[in-house]
């Protein structure tokens, strides 16, 4: 039997981190697996970003290799869907979805994830450094405590550090095809550079666009597609006045084919 979900407000409330997020097209069901998890957890949450999506299945496939069922039925748009994990079924390897989009184009399920008493061991995962210590705002882990951006900047005129700096989102993008996202972490504030940070491997974007408060675009530089190397910081400047940023549209891909994890930053 499936474990109970139970609906509840944002996904970003405190004691969730939101992990990952998958895809899915208008048409019939399809399965998709996301496996990226540094340890145990206690729960996770589904929410379907923008539009309503149908699962017959959403499975769980655990570190002793045994299975559980953790949903089936309809995540409605922007409402988050929550799973109790038993002690015994905690430390997941993958999620298996079998879903499809109610809306005519392709929906977005972003994964959370109350990580709870287990972040020792998220903190000792191999992908704790380029991943997850980037991600999570867990107040013992954050730029400011001094280690700030390392390495050298790609694409800016010199190195970015932890003065100023905060990270307002990141996004996922498998293969060699471009994937359009929408960071929405920003709220109108006021911002002067936002940067962009791919973790885990290359990455090429095709385009970058910020939108304002007043509702204004303006498309960002990207130096004709340059790769954006692993574990650099691509630095974009904002026009003229306008530093009331709402959101950021980006359209990339992964280099090499595999995934790529990029994340980004923002700089009043």
């Amino acid at each position: 039997m499936p474990a109970i979900a139970q609906p509840f407000g944002p996904i970003d409330r405190p004691g969730f981190d939101r992990i990952g997020s998958v895809d899915f097209s208008f048409r019939s069901d399809h399965e998709t697996q996301y496996g990226a998890f540094g340890g145990r957890v206690e729960q996770l949450a589904f929410r379907a970003r923008n539009g309503t999506v149908t699962c017959d299945q959403i499975t769980a496939t655990f570190g002793n290799g045994r299975t559980r069922e953790l949903f089936r039925g309809t995540l409605p748009r922007d409402r988050d869907i929550v799973v109790d994990l038993p002690g015994e079924s905690r430390a997941i390897r993958r999620i298996d979805f079998q879903c499809r989009s109610l809306a005519p184009r392709v929906t977005r399920v972003d994964i959370a994830a109350d990580i709870g008493p287990y972040r020792t061991e998220w903190r000792r995962s191999p992908d704790w450094d380029r991943v997850w210590s980037r991600m999570f705002n867990w107040d013992d882990d954050r730029f400011a405590g001094g280690s700030g951006v390392t390495g050298p900047l790609y694409g800016g005129t010199g190195p970015v550090t932890a003065t100023g700096w905060i990270t307002v989102g990141s996004e996922v993008f498998d293969g060699l095809y471009d994937q359009e996202t929408t960071i929405t972490g920003l709220a109108g504030r006021d911002v002067n550079r936002i940067a962009l940070r791919p973790v885990n491997d290359d990455a090429r974007c095709s385009h970058v666009t910020a939108t304002f408060e007043n509702g204004a675009t303006r498309e960002l530089q990207i130096d004709d597609r340059d790769v954006l190397q692993e574990d650099r910081v691509f630095e974009l400047d904002l026009p003229g006045g306008r530093r009331d940023l709402m959101r950021i549209d980006m359209a990339c891909h992964a280099e090499n084919g595999g995934q790529v994890r990029m994340m980004v930053m923002a700089n009043r």
